[in-house]
């Protein structure tokens, strides 16, 4: 409790911590699927696998025990070294997560994530009803059975499982079938995300009026359903930090002057270098 209030506290002044406690390792950006609301290519960066020598580097220099994300711009169970990294951070007391879109590249992909020693495991998913609106270059029937299997099979005490999804204009329909198909085959928490346009303004997502509204009802439902839903905008974990972040959301960081997400997060790109997001 003291280090919640503390924690809340630094937040509201934005006493930005000595060390981040989140840090996310882009181990790739390449990818197996090719999504229109990725902007991976607009980057206009060399697509690539991180070496192994620079990501012993980044990990070696990070001394506190941090949460650490394996994943960037792209797929990072494409990496032939994926599992020897969760081992090296996990042997050197880091928890470790990643984010994956679901279509793993041999049937084995199943058993070595439960058997790897990953703390959670974010799947992103759009729609379960094949919506092509907002699925398109996705292999849909496939990714469900990996998701599935993954989360029937793991130890909930050891591996926790998220979906991803991210808003788009008048989907809203698919958001709260992803909660529902969430919740129903045993995942932990669904975390909304929105629509990224820098790149792609011909892409849209409801206007903030819009989006309160879907937020609400996607609330509801979550709550009805029992599964936790994460929406940075709103509301995210559990319990009293969950109260106490809708409480206070809109005081924390100076009055929204800063970004929610930056506060004890670092981003390490593919070549090393590091950015606050």
């Amino acid at each position: 409790m003291i280090a919640l209030i503390k924690e809340t506290l630094d937040r509201i002044r934005y006493k930005i911590p000595i060390r981040p406690r989140q840090v996310q390792i882009e181990i790739t950006n390449r990818c197996n699927m090719d999504c229109p609301m990725c902007q991976r290519e607009d980057l206009g960066i060399e697509l690539e696998h991180m070496s192994w020598t620079d990501f012993t580097t980044v990990v070696d220099k990070l001394n506190h025990r941090e949460d650490i994300t394996l994943t960037g711009w792209g797929e990072p169970f494409i990496h032939p070294q994926v599992f020897d990294m969760i081992s090296y951070c996990r042997e050197r007391g880091h928890r470790v997560m990643i984010t994956s879109n679901g279509l793993f590249t041999k049937p084995s992909m199943v058993n070595d994530i439960l058997d790897s020693g990953l703390d959670s495991i974010t799947f992103s998913i759009d729609s379960v009803n094949g919506n092509e609106t907002v699925v398109e270059g996705h292999t849909s029937t496939k990714v469900y059975e990996n998701i599935e299997a993954v989360t029937r099979r793991r130890d909930p005490a050891k591996l926790g499982v998220r979906l991803q999804a991210t808003l788009h204009m008048d989907c809203e329909n698919d958001l709260y079938d992803v909660i529902r198909y969430g919740a129903g085959i045993g995942c932990d928490t669904v975390n909304v995300g929105r629509l990224d346009r820098q790149f792609r303004p011909n892409l849209k997502r409801p206007d903030s009026r819009e989006e309160r509204f879907i937020f609400l009802k996607a609330d509801d439902i979550a709550r009805t359903y029992g599964i936790q839903l994460d929406w940075l905008q709103y509301s995210v974990s559990h319990g009293l930090t969950r109260f106490f972040y809708r409480l206070l959301r809109k005081k924390l960081h100076r009055s929204g002057k800063y970004c929610l997400k930056t506060f004890n997060y670092a981003y390490v790109t593919r070549e090393g270098n590091v950015t606050p997001c």
